[in-house]
């Protein structure tokens, strides 16, 4: 068991994205089972936004997390990240890539030099050790400075010539030991840092909804929830319901190919059972105020709703009563910007 704590974890890294200027919302829910844990938005339009889950093992990681992780950061246009202390082998090595279910996992200490000193890793793990790439044409040249020939390289690191010219052309990574002999043999570093954003970017094109995935009906919801259901198909949208993240369903709609989203919002919906919704209630209040570039709003009972409540609230709301008014995706679209504004 580690002595690292995912609690001591999700402090230092909540420290090191305050240290590089970005706006971090923190989930502080101990009544919610979350996705993710930070929210993290640079004010430079170069720097990503972060959606940030921080776990022990990497290894053991519930389906519907990884599912609702990548659904909620596409929304947000956030790039999803997982840091963890362990898996099922070993401690997490610094300067490394882990990758789990299409997402880049890392340990803290990589993350704060990634965020604090723009020190990329250089090593991803995969089945058979860590790998890195190579600047191929630096190797060319390093190669024939020393009047090597790629015959001479690979005898020296016992591959084959073909894996050489490979390596030069940029078409396969190699080992990391080998990596580290080819510096040692030609006297300067090849290694190239690995782009850790556009791993992470790959992960938008690995999202296909799976609805076996979202929240089950209870006897306290399924009212509400089949009356939204029903409102929403009839207008041209979807509904998944979620499960581990801060409001309730996402309203989306698919393109003609089923794996791409073409229109979508989030929805941070309330319960009509009061006593029901309390200890949650803020969590998706104070998440959607720290997500102002997404189009959240709130979807009330007609008899729970309370004016002055939702006023100083300050986030756009619906009630179900307006839904059924709605008569296509446009309305529904002009409507939400109308609140909103």
């Amino acid at each position: 068991m580690s002595s690292i704590s995912v609690s001591a974890n999700k402090k230092e890294a909540f420290q090191v994205l305050k240290q590089a200027d970005y706006s971090v919302y923190e989930n502080v829910s101990s009544n919610l089972e979350m996705c993710f844990e930070l929210f993290a938005h640079h004010y430079s339009p170069y720097l990503p936004s972060l959606l940030i889950k921080i776990v022990e093992n990497i290894d053991i990681i519930k389906p519907y997390f990884i599912h609702e992780l990548k659904f909620l950061s596409r929304f947000l246009t956030a790039l999803p990240l997982i840091i963890g202390i362990e898996n099922r082998h070993d401690f997490l090595q610094d300067n490394c890539l882990f990758l789990r279910k299409g997402l880049i996992s890392i340990n803290i200490n990589t993350f704060s030099q990634i965020i604090l000193n723009n020190q990329l890793p250089l090593a991803v793990a995969k089945k058979g050790g860590f790998f890195v790439d190579i600047d191929g044409e630096k190797l060319i040249q390093l190669r024939k400075r020393k009047n090597y020939t790629r015959n001479d390289l690979a005898e020296k690191l016992n591959v084959s010539a073909k894996s050489i010219m490979q390596y030069e052309n940029n078409e396969m990574r190699t080992s990391r030991e080998h990596a580290q002999r080819l510096e040692e043999i030609l006297g300067e570093s090849i290694q190239v840092p690995l782009n850790i954003f556009a791993y992470m970017k790959k992960s938008f094109g690995d999202l296909s909804i799976n609805p076996n995935l979202q929240k089950k009906t209870s006897a306290k919801t399924r009212e509400l929830m089949k009356t939204i259901n029903e409102i929403v198909t009839d207008r041209g949208y979807q509904t998944y319901w979620t499960r581990t993240s801060p409001f309730d369903l996402f309203i989306y709609r698919e393109s003609d190919d089923s794996s791409k989203i073409e229109d979508y919002t989030l929805i941070g919906g309330t319960m009509s059972d009061k006593k029901y919704q309390k200890p949650t209630h803020e969590t998706k209040i104070n998440f959607l105020k720290n997500t102002k570039n997404a189009p959240g709003i709130m979807i009330y009972d007609d008899e729970s709703i309370d004016e002055k409540q939702v006023k100083q609230e300050k986030v756009p709301y619906i009630v179900i009563k307006e839904l059924k008014e709605l008569e296509n995706p446009k309305e529904f679209k002009k409507l939400i910007k109308k609140r909103k504004n």
